[in-house]
């Protein structure tokens, strides 16, 4: 049986020749990126605030004027005219755009012959390893990014002495600056507005003095058996034979509703690299590298996956091979089990690298992006993205990853309150599908398909609930509980009479999604959309569990139970399927990547086979549908669909797609996003960590009281040999306990090399 560590190692022959190729460290706040060159090395780096604009209020003031309107041209089946009447006058500016720190780079004087060339991410270190001969002279390269002491560590050693070059630079605005005689800073102010990458401007960004996110980046330089020189902007080392460069960064925010301009916060990024940095260098790179392997290996060890190794269709060892070649297999048909349990490990690495505790939550690409127009902003899209990123963060047995959104979700209720009393004249909070550092809770432009869906907080709030869920800590729900009402108010304001007299949304899209009138045109706006009903449900049962769990608010769950009672049912369409909209309209696009209907079976619990056979065969048939006219044809997309056939216990299929997922990745087994308008290779880490989720709802499922081991274990993935000898395999709960006095959802399973071995696992606590 392999070890651990072969098992958890993303290895190349060669440097990355593009940003896909590039290998991810990061402690989520600071990011890199490392290419791996030999002459020249680019280490990419990012810092979690770093965003264009300012706090801002984008509220309309008169946008509640036009909603009686267009519900009553929705109710009498005129879309068209509706949308139009959204488009113009209820939404909003566009947000703003996460922005790319700068690069770190070294260049090396001497270019000789390059031989025995290795590039490596080791998982359970979190250390970015480049190793190759010069010349026959061995040099080895060593990065991480430390949590404990909040700095990138570069370690250089060489059998030969070393001429480097070190310089800063960044896309942004900035300046390099010396600081003492082996330092050196970049600071700069982001631009007050970057435009979206969907708009084409010869001058995407603009700056204004004195305002928006003031920045520094700060490295410090030291040399063993050469010495350094400094001059020009740059730092040059000679004849060094070991080198480490410590690098601290820092933005002036302090806020999403603090302006980063005050003078209060001027001095704030210096001042914070300076101590960081200060700290750092008198603990030494050994010290640093023990306090970052131990922090980082109490969360990252707490599970262990094995699905086994062996690439059948080549007769080789699968792990023998680079990834890079793992994935071109995969994408030819190769069985390689040992490839879908290392991405499950790497996605718990990439959460753990992108969102720690008091950091701002991982965006659509976590924390790494090298555009000053990222794709879709690199913001967080609340329709389903952000979401997919905290899948697995409470099974996955890294709770403490899921803090940034629960935060950010109380932030959020602030900004929220305003656009839900102003543009709705609605009590609680609300937000949309676009949101930034800014925390914007209304509707941005464009599509009413997409940017008009008031449904963000009743789906954000399931995140603060299933953190209870695995906790069960009461104090922690009594800290929530308001935030999960005021979005439950928020519902019931917004709920109206419909036609057939159930209470509905209106206006109401099904997230990016067109349907067909009778008449044969497009719309995408209409009441009650599948999607908006299912978060209701569950948003209002979440209310109303926790009242009781609370003893209080009597009266309140007694309105929310009447309520419910009230709301339409799921409907079975003419095709057999669960329908997305209330009328059992025509699909413009039937194949369309969004499945924002079938929410209702994952990730909420609406909708169980068990439960709910007959609706829980709908959905089957929609999934079928999506998938007969081209479905699931973008990364995360592909991601979602392992889970919700998983939920509908269909091993065989789930599979089916997680074996997709693996053959789309980018080389360094990051989701590739290609979405069918844009013409151009995306990363989004949503794919990456809801596959990850795909694989645990493979092997383990909680929900409605009851859990499920090996609910949809296909037969590709049944041959990884348990602990030392063959034996039972256990899922253990969060806190590495066994046995059902321990964690009441703990079990043991017979099995032996027939099954996974599973260790560490965690899933709800059903004491109640």
């Amino acid at each position: 049986m392999r070890s651990q560590r072969e098992r958890s190692v993303l290895w190349y022959e060669q440097p990355a020749g593009s940003w896909f190729e590039a290998l991810p460290a990061g402690n989520g706040r600071l990011g890199a990126m490392v290419f791996g060159g030999t002459c020249r090395e680019r280490i990419a780096l990012n810092e979690d605030t770093l965003w264009s604009g300012e706090p801002r209020d984008t509220v309309r003031e008169d946008a509640h004027l036009h909603l009686d309107p267009a519900r009553k041209l929705i109710f009498e089946g005129r879309h068209a005219e509706a949308e139009e009447i959204i488009q113009q006058y209820m939404q909003g500016p566009d947000i703003e755009s996460y922005l790319p720190l700068g690069d770190l780079e070294l260049q090396s004087d001497k270019e000789g012959e390059i031989t025995d060339y290795r590039r490596e991410l080791i998982l359970d270190e979190a250390v970015v390893r480049t190793q190759y001969r010069t010349d026959g002279a061995l040099q080895t390269r060593e990065l991480f990014v430390s949590a404990a002491d909040q700095v990138l560590a570069l370690r250089i050693e060489s059998e030969q002495p070393l001429n480097l070059t070190i310089s800063l630079g960044s896309p942004l605005q900035y300046a390099v600056r010396r600081t003492g005689s082996s330092g050196m800073a970049l600071s700069g102010r982001c631009p007050v507005r970057v435009l979206p990458n969907t708009v084409r401007s010869d001058e995407p960004a603009r700056y204004e003095e004195g305002r928006g996110i003031a920045f520094e980046a700060a490295l410090h330089v030291t040399a063993e058996k050469g010495r350094i020189e400094s001059s020009g902007g740059r730092i040059r080392v000679v004849s060094g034979r070991g080198v480490t460069l410590l690098l601290a960064a820092a933005t002036s925010y302090d806020g999403f509703d603090r302006d980063p301009a005050a003078a209060s916060l001027a001095g704030r990024p210096r001042a914070l690299c300076a101590e960081r940095l200060r700290e750092a260098a008198g603990l030494g790179y050994s010290r640093l590298k023990e306090r970052h392997l131990r922090e980082h290996a109490e969360k990252y060890g707490r599970v262990d996956l094995e699905l086994g190794g062996s690439a059948a269709d080549s007769g080789a060892d699968a792990d023998a091979l680079p990834t890079d070649a793992r994935i071109r297999a995969a994408a030819q048909g190769a069985d390689d089990p040992g490839l879908a349990a290392l991405f499950f490990q790497y996605g718990r690495y990439l959460l753990l690298s992108s969102s720690r505790p008091g950091t701002q939550p991982a965006n659509l690409q976590g924390i790494w992006n090298d555009k000053l127009q990222p794709p879709w902003c690199s913001s967080w899209t609340a329709n389903i993205n952000v979401q997919m990123n905290y899948w697995p963060a409470e099974a996955a047995n890294l709770a403490e990853c899921h803090e940034p959104l629960l935060r950010f979700v109380d932030d959020l209720r602030e900004s929220g309150r305003r656009a839900a009393s102003v543009h709705y004249r609605c009590r609680g909070w609300t937000a949309h599908h676009n949101i930034d550092l800014w925390r914007t809770a209304t509707p941005v432009g464009g599509s009413p398909s997409w940017a008009f869906w008031p449904m963000a907080g009743a789906w954000l709030c399931e995140h603060l609930w299933e953190h209870y869920a695995f906790s069960r800590d009461e104090k922690y729900l009594a800290r929530v509980y308001p935030v999960l009402k005021e979005a439950a108010q928020f519902g019931l304001d917004w709920l109206v009479e419909g036609p057939d007299g159930f209470l509905v949304t209106c206006p109401s899209t099904s997230p990016e999604n067109h349907f067909l009138t009778a008449d044969g045109s497009q719309g995408c706006v209409t009441y009650a959309s599948t999607m908006d009903i299912a978060l209701l449900r569950n948003l209002f049962g979440r209310c109303m569990e926790a009242s009781r769990q609370l003893q209080k608010d009597t009266a309140f769950r007694v309105l929310l139970e009447q309520t419910l009672r009230r709301m339409p049912p799921y409907r079975i369409g003419r095709h057999g399927q669960l329908q997305e909209w209330a009328e059992d309209f025509g699909e413009a696009e039937p194949g369309h990547r969004h499945t924002a209907h079938l929410a209702a079976l994952h990730p909420l619990e609406e909708i169980t086979p068990e439960g709910e056979p007959e609706l829980a065969e709908a959905c089957r048939k929609a999934l079928k549908r999506r998938l007969a006219h081209g479905g699931a044809h973008t990364g995360w997309s592909c991601a979602w669909m392992i889970s919700l056939w998983a939920r509908l216990c269909e091993p065989e299929t789930a599979h089916r797609f997680l074996d997709e997922l693996l053959a789309g990745l980018h080389p360094n087994l990051t989701n590739a996003h290609r979405h069918p308008k844009v013409k151009m290779d995306i990363f989004q880490i949503d794919g990456s960590l809801a596959g990850t989720a795909g694989i645990l709802e493979m092997l383990l499922q909680s929900h409605r009281g009851t859990v499920r081991l090996l609910p949809a274990l296909p037969e590709e993935l049944a041959g990884g040999a348990g602990p030392g000898a063959a034996g039972p395999w256990r899922i253990r709960d969060r806190h590495g306990m066994e046995g059902r006095q321990a964690h009441p959802c703990s079990a043991d399973l017979p099995g032996g090399p027939a099954v996974p071995s599973v260790s560490g696992g965690a899933c709800r606590d059903y004491s109640g």
